[in-house]
């Protein structure tokens, strides 16, 4: 599908609700599924990640039904985002309900989904793994959580040196609580000593939280170390946050590289309330940053473990003007308004505190006056795509219509107006402001990405003859009303095929 998106004429207005978050509803959905017991997750984000994550949880045993605000059951898919009220789960416990699915599961394009699943999955005595997606989610690596789970005695098979799909483990609760008596004795560990497992934490936090999810119900002391600089520790501490709220406890060092799961622990049945979604709503705020005069308000939202936050305090040093009001039981009501007096400002922020939001937060810098610079965004090399290489890439197809300055400055050639370093493993990506804006009138590629498809509709807003976005059907992974929404703030846009 191409979505062409219109230049606005007018600021962007609007009170807009955002999705249900991303992050929270996997989390949520795969504590309920290890409780014995009746759950609810209530307002659960209904995107591709999340009807992936209930059908391989239905396939492992778990009882799920989607029910709308009366309670009627209805079908838990995408187009039923509008319909569902909440997720009602009755869990398979750790082992004894939790079944061997009859196919191969297949977690669509959900790359978190996946990972924390896998982990799980090693309680069954042999399961394979497939995907569609053998140009995204197929090449995603997921070696380092490979070689955790070896070293709880689970014999895999995957493809390439990666580890990527599709794959086979051998596992089973009997084999892993042997396999862990025969490694304490040989390394002289006492009854009372806690297993260590040592995982990778360079490439994705996922390892660590799939970890974390699968360690209560191992039946011993697990001790799971971190190796290398732990990324998107924000994501850890969602985890952390939500195995508490299960009944779990996690004792973990100040720089969460060690983390402690002691035995004898369970996850409880309860009911999940789940925030707004940060990383769609720094996309939301950066549509306004790039339209001088917008003001637009969301609700839902919480300061709550999502790093994607931090997307707001950048905007506001850009010059964005930012007010909070708290509702009771619904969290913040955000009031944020762009100048119409001064540009903005480029900036710095840390990109592994927010990764989920780094590139819209790159669309608003676009529009910003300066350098902006992204720090320590290694991590998203390894997303749906190449989120460095290639959003860059369509970045520097509309910065090549940049319009000439009106105070007479020179624009700079696109490889040097947004660039990356180092080369060969990028850390730092850098955006060089063009405040005038862009001619557009061009196609580009969304990549497969609905993080890229959200940034090239931001910057669409500020081309003279818009955009047309290539593959724009792939936003429904984490946003599927994301350009209804855009049209709710005064935004036109138009749909037709390939």
């Amino acid at each position: 599908m191409i979505a062409t998106v219109h230049p606005v004429t007018q600021p962007l207005t609007g009170t807009i609700a955002p999705p249900s978050s991303k992050n929270f509803t996997p989390r949520y959905v795969l504590a309920a599924c290890l409780a014995n017991g009746r759950s609810v997750v209530s307002r659960p984000a209904v995107q591709d990640d999340a009807v992936a994550l209930v059908k391989c949880c239905r396939a492992m045993g778990a009882d799920i039904n989607a029910l709308d605000a009366k309670g009627g059951v209805v079908d838990f898919e995408v187009v039923n985002a509008e319909v569902v009220d909440r997720l009602e789960i009755h869990g398979f416990g750790s082992t004894p309900k939790l079944r061997n699915p009859n196919e191969p599961l297949n977690p669509d394009n959900a790359g978190a989904v996946f990972r924390m699943l896998l982990a799980i999955s090693a309680l069954l005595p042999w399961v394979s793994w497939v995907t569609d997606h053998h140009d995204s989610l197929g090449k995603r690596p997921n070696q380092d959580l490979l070689d955790a789970l070896e070293q709880l005695g689970v014999v895999y098979q995957a493809k390439g040196s990666d580890g990527c799909l599709p794959m086979s483990l051998e596992g089973g609760l009997d084999r892993i609580q042997a396999h862990i008596r025969a490694e304490k004795s040989r390394l002289e560990l006492g009854e009372d000593d806690p297993f260590p497992i040592t995982v990778a934490g360079g490439v994705s936090s996922q390892y660590t939280s799939a970890l974390l999810f699968l360690a209560p119900l191992l039946g011993v002391d697990v001790e799971i170390h971190v190796t290398g600089r732990l990324r998107s520790i924000p994501l850890i501490e969602t985890t952390r946050g939500v195995l508490s709220a299960a009944g779990v406890g996690v004792e973990s060092n100040s720089e969460r590289s060690i983390h402690l799961v002691r035995r004898g622990q369970a996850y409880a049945p309860r009911r999940w309330d789940t925030n707004g979604d940060w990383p769609g709503s720094s996309a939301i705020l950066a549509a306004a940053v790039a339209v001088p005069g917008s003001n637009i308000r969301l609700s839902r939202l919480f300061q709550d473990d999502q790093g994607e936050k931090e997307c707001v305090p950048f905007y506001e040093r850009m010059g964005a003007t930012v007010r909070h009001e708290v509702i009771p039981g619904e969290g913040e009501l955000l009031d944020f308004s762009i100048p119409t007096d001064k540009p903005l400002e480029g900036r710095a922020a840390n990109g592994d505190l927010c990764t989920d939001a780094v590139l819209a937060m790159m669309a608003g810098a676009l529009f910003a006056r300066g350098e902006s610079r992204f720090v320590q965004i290694k991590n998203l090399q390894f997303k749906e795509c190449d989120r460095v290489r290639e959003p860059i890439a369509e970045l520097r197809k509309i910065y090549a219509t940049a319009k000439p300055d009106p105070e007479g400055g020179t624009v700079l050639p696109p490889e040097k107006g947004v660039w990356y370093e180092p080369e060969d493993d990028p850390d730092i990506i850098h955006v060089n402001g063009v405040p005038q804006g862009f001619i557009g009138g061009i196609d580009v590629d969304g990549r497969g990405d609905h993080r890229v498809i959200m940034m090239l509709s931001i910057v669409a807003l500020r081309c003279e003859k818009g955009l047309r976005i290539h593959g724009a059907e792939h936003v429904k992974k984490s946003f599927p009303g994301w350009f209804r929404t855009l049209k709710q703030m005064g935004v036109k846009v138009e749909f037709s095929e390939n």
